[in-house]
């Protein structure tokens, strides 16, 4: 049986991904968007409390040690406590830079490596623990309110505090914050295979390389040659699993900075994720950090280049000296002037960009820094440590510094927003797109079939001054999107000429295939200002699945399964493994040979049931999920999750017969349809190849009131209840898009012209039955 994380309810109603979705990223509660930043932080990371963390080190020397191998950035072994739990050969050192040298003190920052000695060994999932100083900040609050405020909106750390103690002894209070490490990637993309780097020289300046501060002009994403040789003492490589990762880069960089601007638009997403860059951009610029891209150029920055999406990302990185002092007057356009800076002087410069940007900026503005969420935020930060702080004997600040620094950010926030609403670009209004949604078949927010298009359309106020309307799609779940107009001359699938519903088009994809949208709208102004719906795209976007096409092979289903076998079968081999069985419910034989079971979408073929497998009438077949083909009978190269997944059967030809979605199961509890072979699934104990609804000695429960015919239906469907009671009913497709709802009494008539042939679920008083729609027409 194997274990992975579960997702959330909204993948279940969604219909798993074809690949395992992020920490970061989930589907919104209508099942209609996926989302990344929103969830709040749960785990080591919670902030509901402030965590202890004790190391106690057998050198009694350990201070003078750990004091030796800061430049040379060699653990010590410690053992750390925490929650109760003890982890033995822990590796510790100071980090830092200015808030290692300039502090005299013993309030360094530190690093630990959980898995110093044991690869497997981790705290509650993470590697590496980053406690730091809170050097020049007297709130201790401004990198973590800082990551909290914008994780909503891109790619941010997770910070929370701890209390340290050294040898028993209280070292105070310390921020603790995520390591820009492979697993912090992994949260928030689909995938952590590719590169990282991080932005700083390798060699000190004055060593035959080019100076510049802080890396500027040199590891700020600039064009330095063809040769990969000439940025390799500029950029650190922290991990790769690409044989040319330097390639890489020197394209994204030719691109970013050598391409004529009339290209930029259309040619710099393919290599360089423009819109996270200017996410990027925006949270650094509006939050005044000055250890960042925006200010310092290379070093406090972060890059990543995405194999699968083949794209180089910008990531922020290093926080604690933010929201201070004149950052409050920085330039919404920082660096627009300095070639330098390439992403700011290259990016602003094209139109359309400056207008995302400014659409980006104007909603962190609106969220992160509007003023009561801002002042709340604060205020429950002050709550959570004010008493640790008083009592760190170790600060580097008065307790008094401390209480008064509250204001000053106050201040600061109240100037910054006061300067930003001064600026003419900024306060320019673009258009409100009130809604969008999309519909296959004439049917809205339906799945659609392969290769049929689908039409999404875009709703503004009907006096809105408008130039253009534009769909952003993607039939990937990540990577670059096409941008196509829209139109409002009623022959777009747009309502009536000049209605303010704007139509556009997406072409027909293959089956199975994710397929991603937004719509952005071009005010029709002197700027162009542009607005976005959803406001969060590109990391909020609408998204839809092409459905796999219908077998006409409706007589066989998976009628049971068991996630979670510990005691109750075993195979021949005397194992209990995961099982799944399949029911013929026909009065003929089935051939079953070179069908597919599978628990991946993304991979269709996984398992072929062997040739010459034939199913008799009212006969059930079981195949094992345990991964073991080697063993006599049908083993399946995948197992079930006990904590929730999708199977599916497909045919010969690959067209889906049957699916379930299941939640977490229980051990030793199957999952069946009651009545057998037809009714819903529920949780009950097994009947392992053999009929599953209950016999004379079981608690049969409340008696089925509920039967329609005909079933597979083709264009109506007839109910027939135990009375004359008027019952709701709904009929949703297998991915949670409600269909058709309405009331109705024994006898009536559904008709069913709406929707195509497939898989759906008729729901009334609580319980789910399904529905096959077969037609030729």
């Amino acid at each position: 049986m194997k274990k992975h994380f579960i997702l959330g309810p909204y993948l279940i109603l969604s219909g798993l991904f074809a690949q395992s979705l992020p920490p970061e990223m989930h589907i919104s509660d209508d099942g209609r968007r996926l989302v990344a930043g929103t969830k709040p932080v749960e785990g080591f990371y919670s902030l509901d409390a402030i965590r202890e963390i004790r190391l106690e080190f057998e050198q009694a020397d350990f201070w003078n040690l750990l004091t030796q191998n800061y430049k040379s950035k060699i653990d010590i072994p410690a053992t750390l406590k925490s929650e109760g739990k003890s982890y033995p050969n822990v590796g510790v050192r100071f980090k830092g830079q200015t808030s290692y040298q300039r502090v005299t003190s013993q309030k360094k920052s530190f690093n630990i490596t959980m898995d110093f000695e044991d690869a497997n060994q981790d705290i509650e999932g993470y590697e590496t623990i980053n406690l730091n100083n809170s050097y020049e900040d007297n709130s201790f609050i401004r990198e973590v309110l800082y990551e909290h405020l914008t994780r909503p909106f891109c790619p941010s750390l997770k910070a929370n505090y701890v209390r340290l103690f050294l040898q028993n002894e209280d070292w105070g209070l310390y921020p603790c914050v995520q390591a820009l490490d492979g697993d912090y990637v992994k949260e928030w993309f689909l995938s952590n295979e590719g590169t990282r780097w991080r932005c700083e020289r390798t060699v000190p300046p004055g060593q035959g390389q080019p100076g510049g501060g802080f890396g500027a002009g040199t590891s700020t994403l600039n064009y330095l040659g063809a040769d990969t040789a000439l940025y390799k003492p500029h950029y650190t490589l922290k991990k790769t699993t690409l044989d040319n990762p330097w390639d890489d880069l020197v394209r994204a960089v030719d691109a970013l900075n050598n391409l004529p601007q009339d290209r930029m638009e259309n040619g710099l997403d393919s290599i360089l994720d423009v819109d996270r860059a200017l996410w990027f951009l925006a949270k650094e610029t509006l939050f005044g950090d000055d250890d960042s891209y925006v200010n310092k150029g290379g070093m406090d920055y972060y890059a990543i280049f995405q194999k699968d999406a083949g794209r180089l990302i910008p990531l922020e990185y290093d926080a604690n000296s933010v929201m201070k002092g004149l950052t409050s007057r920085w330039s919404i356009f920082i660096k627009e002037n300095d070639a330098r800076y390439p992403l700011c002087n290259r990016l602003f410069k094209v139109p359309a960009m400056r207008q995302r940007y400014l659409a980006h900026l104007r909603t962190f503005f609106n969220h992160a820094l509007d003023s009561s969420h801002f002042v709340h935020s604060i205020n429950a930060l002050y709550t959570l440590i004010d008493t640790t702080v008083q009592s760190d004997p170790k600060k580097l600040m008065t307790y008094q510094a401390f209480t008064d620094e509250r204001q000053v950010l106050i201040n600061w926030m109240r100037e910054r927003r006061a300067f930003v609403l001064a600026q003419t670009e900024f306060k320019q209004s673009g258009v409100d797109i009130t809604s969008v949604q999309h519909a296959s078949g004439g049917v809205a927010w339906s799945d659609p079939e392969p290769l049929q298009p689908v039409w999404v359309s875009a709703t503004v106020p009907k006096e809105a001054n408008v130039k253009s309307l534009f769909l952003h799609h993607s039939a990937a779940l990540d990577g670059h999107f096409l941008k196509t107009p829209m139109f409002d001359d009623g022959a777009h699938q747009d309502g009536e000429y000049g209605d303010g519903v704007y139509g556009g088009e997406i072409p027909g994809q293959a089956a199975n295939q994710y397929v991603r949208y937004y719509v952005s709208c071009e005010a029709n102004n002197a700027a162009g200002t542009t607005t976005f719906f959803p406001e969060g795209a590109e990391h909020d976007v609408y998204f839809y699945r092409v459905q796999i096409e219908a077998s006409s092979a409706g007589d066989i289903v998976l009628n049971e399964l068991m996630a979670a076998n510990k005691t109750t079968v075993f195979d021949q081999d005397g194992e209990y493994d995961d099982w799944i069985e399949l029911y013929n419910g026909s009065d003929r034989s089935v051939d079953v040979s070179q069908w597919v079971l599978t628990d991946s979408r993304a991979n269709l073929d996984k398992y072929r049931i062997p040739d010459g497998t034939i199913m008799s009438p009212k006969s059930y077949l079981i195949v094992w999920a345990d991964e073991d083909g080697k063993q006599q009978g049908l083993h399946a190269n995948f197992k079930l999750s006990a904590s929730g997944e999708e199977i599916l059967l497909l045919d010969a030809e690959q067209k889906l017969v049957d699916s379930v979605l299941f939640g977490e199961q229980q051990d030793d509890i199957a999952y069946a349809r009651r009545p057998n072979g037809s009714g819903p699934f529920v949780s009950q104990n097994h009947t392992f190849n053999k009929n599953n609804d209950p016999d004379v000695t079981e608690d049969a429960g409340p008696r089925l009131n509920v039967s329609f015919y005909p079933n597979p239906a083709s264009h109506w469907l007839r109910l027939a209840f135990a009375d004359q009671t008027t019952r709701e009913f709904e009929i949703w497709d297998g991915t949670g898009h409600l269909l058709i709802k309405g009331l109705a009494k024994s006898g009536d008539t559904i008709a069913l012209d709406g929707l195509r042939a497939g898989f759906y679920i008729f729901r009334t008083e609580g319980s789910n039955y399904k529905l096959v729609i077969s037609r030729t027409d």
